[in-house]
């Protein structure tokens, strides 16, 4: 019996099952000239047990509820009296603290991490916050990894200036990326979305590990990452941060929360612009393209009643790229990118304050993109991708909530109208969904969490999804997770793959492409421990991904790009250690070490996917001196070979090694560091990226000559661009 019929089986034989534990939610706060002023730091336990939690750096606390109610919360903060208060019932409890002594002002320093591997969430979380995100430049979403060893950032083309992801060795249109558990980047969004999300609008980012839960959707293959923006009520009243860099690239993000009525709001507004021509290397293509792009979210919240909630989300944006070689060459290459993109979402909850472990959502979100790119006149697209989803959701529990259900049904439409090089490929997918999770929780140490998908598509019919997550804490300080399950999506091959349109390779697309499908299955292991009076973790995961069918994109013979239906075996398997330790007082180490193994199959032959590092590691030391007043970050990348496909122009050179008759690039480290200075209202940060300055030796073939069969600037495994250094400003009204 294989391990997906073992998998089925479990999920069928399970009947007591949970999604996860509910959560007592809250906000410690003290009262200062009549105004709330948050205290981070603050410790948060039920009484009697070890249970227990520390407020974030806006005074918001999370903890799991106690075994049984009534109980007792304690909060503790130094300077100020011990706060108790019986708990009757889950809901939202607001905790004012008074000071203990009668002083005009206390100062307290309470350490929160940026950084956190949870040991007592059934599924593989991490969790990043804004002070994370802080320690670089963050521009946009696909720069917030950067001190991350989960998600690597890709360099994808020689031209275009786009950042990519991948997780667990592939490509990041495995993984599922939403906004508040909302789609995000899907279709369309797959090429430049993650720039599309500034870095300044992300109060914490939660990566999860393996297929996760069937509530949020059908598409995660190796793990999700969602975002969650600043809420009215955590985000300062006025944000104001401004960016530029040794380029001249400018940023510019404006921020206004409206935190008193029942209707409470936030607006974000963000401007980059960059219009210069570099050319370092002299080799006539800009190193960076122009960039124009406005993006405009505002957000409407209720909170006039217990009952019920309701969030509305609108979002505008406009891009431009120009890039390609210097306009004053005669007929020059040209790349040229616009996207349009608006988006409405909105969520409804209804709460039985009766019954607080039961409850109602409702998700709905509708999107309109528009997006064209043409480079070197060969290779013109023109998309528009019209998207619907609903999702609703009903949460109870049987007996008691130790044993949680929730269930519900999902619709995704999209119409996508494409043209490539005069060619129609228009489409509609209609997926209508049914899904089933349950969850048993025995106290602390050990919960299962077991669910069922089944999607319907108008055109290939139905998918069964089965999805399995095991935790088992053996230890106080030490938690086991297992996962396993399967997911499915339908290629969108022209954007996802619009990097290797920087290029004169004929396209070849197969005619009855399937959709996706793949089983992904893993282990983690979490161990805290203290040393020294210190806290430490150390982190293990290994997963595995198979496909049963893929879309593989073949590269591997020069001048052609094909897609067709996987034709033999496609996986990949990814192991990765992490080690995290505060090495003396506020100056913290973060280390880790990952193995990507990833094969596919290309003209019937097995071969290492190309352009994927087999070996990266990172160590990341970051120094606070008291209330973080200078904070110093530095972040030291090791990024290993990758197999880079044949090419006529291609030959063994200072970064590029012929092994067993196929090309490896070198391996190749990227240094970057941030000096923060804070003040009362405002910061100024000055940092580098890619310190040492290294860059591709041959980025651009045939780069004499962009109109011959033979050009090609897709093939990009190491920076374009050498050293960047970067100063900004941040300034808030709380």
């Amino acid at each position: 019996m294989n391990y997906k019929k073992i998998i089925i089986i479990a999920i069928v034989l399970i009947a007591n099952i949970k999604l996860t534990a509910q959560q007592i939610k809250g906000r410690v706060v003290e009262i200062q000239d009549g105004k709330e002023v948050s205290l981070p730091g603050a410790n948060v336990v039920w009484e009697g047990t070890q249970i227990g939690v520390t407020s974030n750096s806006e005074g918001f606390y999370v903890i799991n509820q106690p075994q049984s109610y009534p109980a007792t919360l304690v909060v503790t903060y130094v300077g100020y009296q011990t706060y108790k208060k019986e708990i009757p019932e889950w809901n939202h409890y607001h905790i004012v603290m008074k000071s203990s002594v009668d002083i005009d002002e206390v100062k307290v320093k309470g350490k929160v991490n940026t950084y956190e591997i949870s040991i007592l969430d059934p599924i593989n979380v991490q969790t990043i916050s804004t002070g994370e995100l802080e320690k670089a430049a963050c521009c946009n979403l696909s720069e917030s990894f950067s001190t991350n060893a989960t998600v690597d950032v890709t360099f994808t083309d020689a031209v275009s200036g786009a950042k990519q992801i991948q997780m667990l060795g592939l490509d990041g249109v495995y993984t599922q990326i939403t906004q508040e558990n909302m789609p995000l980047i899907r279709g369309l969004t797959s090429s430049y979305g993650m720039s599309y999300v500034p870095g300044t609008w992300i109060e914490s980012i939660q990566i999860i590990k393996g297929t996760g839960s069937v509530v949020n959707g059908f598409e995660s293959f190796t793990g999700q990452i969602n975002l969650e923006y600043f809420k009215p009520e955590s985000a300062p009243k006025f944000f104001w941060n401004a960016y530029t860099n040794s380029e001249g690239k400018l940023e510019n993000n404006l921020q206004f929360a409206k935190q008193n009525g029942n209707w409470r709001s936030n607006l974000f507004t963000h401007v980059s612009y960059f219009d210069k021509d570099i050319d370092k290397n002299d080799d006539g293509f800009l190193d960076a393209p122009k960039l124009m792009q406005i993006n405009v979210l505002n957000r409407w919240v209720y909170e006039g009643s217990d009952k019920y909630r309701i969030s509305l989300t609108a979002r505008v944006l406009n891009e431009d790229r120009i890039g390609g070689q210097l306009p004053d060459l005669e007929n020059p290459y040209k790349v040229e990118i616009h996207n349009d993109l608006i988006e409405f979402a909105t969520k409804t909850g209804l709460l039985q304050l009766n019954d607080p472990g039961k409850s109602v959502g409702l998700q709905t979100s509708f999107r309109k993109h528009n997006q064209t790119f043409n480079f070197g006149n060969k290779n013109d697209y023109t998309g528009l991708q019209e998207s619907v989803t609903l999702n609703l959701i009903r949460q109870t529990y049987i007996g008691n909530t130790n044993n949680v259900i929730k269930y519900g049904m999902s619709y995704f439409a999209d119409r996508f109208t494409e043209k490539m090089n005069g060619t129609d490929y228009n489409r509609v997918d209609l997926v209508s969904g049914v899904f089933s999770e349950y969850s048993y929780k025995k106290d602390d140490y050990f919960t299962l969490i077991a669910g069922m998908r089944a999607d319907y598509h108008n055109k290939f019919g139905m998918q069964y999804l089965p999805r399995l997550n095991l935790k088992y804490n053996p230890t106080e300080k030490t938690v086991v997770r297992i996962s396993g399950g399967k997911a499915f999506r339908i290629a969108n091959i022209f954007v996802e793959n619009s990097n290797y349109f920087a290029s004169n390779r004929n396209i070849i697309v197969s005619s009855d492409l399937n959709p996706e499908v793949a089983w992904n299955y893993g282990v983690n292991l979490t161990h805290c421990f203290y040393l020294n009076g210190r806290e430490g973790t150390l982190n293990f995961d290994a997963y595995r991904t198979d496909f049963n069918n893929q879309v593989v994109v073949n590269i591997e013979t020069p001048g052609e790009l094909s897609f067709y239906n996987l034709d033999g075996e496609s996986y990949a398997n990814s192991m990765q250690a992490d080690f995290f330790y505060e090495l003396f007082d506020n100056f913290d180490v973060k280390m880790a070490y990952k193995i990507n193994d990833v094969h596919s199959t290309f003209n019937r032959k097995d071969k290492t996917v190309p352009l994927t590092p087999k070996t990266r590691a990172l160590i990341n030391m970051a120094y606070a001196t008291n209330f973080d007043k200078w904070k110093f970050d530095v972040t030291w990348n090791y990024i290993g070979e990758s197999r880079i496909p044949n090419h006529s122009l291609i030959g063994v050179q200072e970064d590029v090694n012929l092994v067993d008759g196929e090309l490896f690039s070198a391996p190749f480290y990227l240094i970057n560091a941030q000096i923060t200075k804070k003040f009362r209202k405002f910061d100024w940060y000055l940092g580098g990226e890619n310190l040492l300055s290294y860059k591709q030796e041959n980025p651009i073939l045939s780069v004499d000559n962009p109109y011959s069969d033979i050009f090609d600037a897709s093939l990009i495994y190491a920076p374009v661009m050498g050293r960047i250094l970067y100063f900004g400003l941040r300034y808030k009204i709380n």
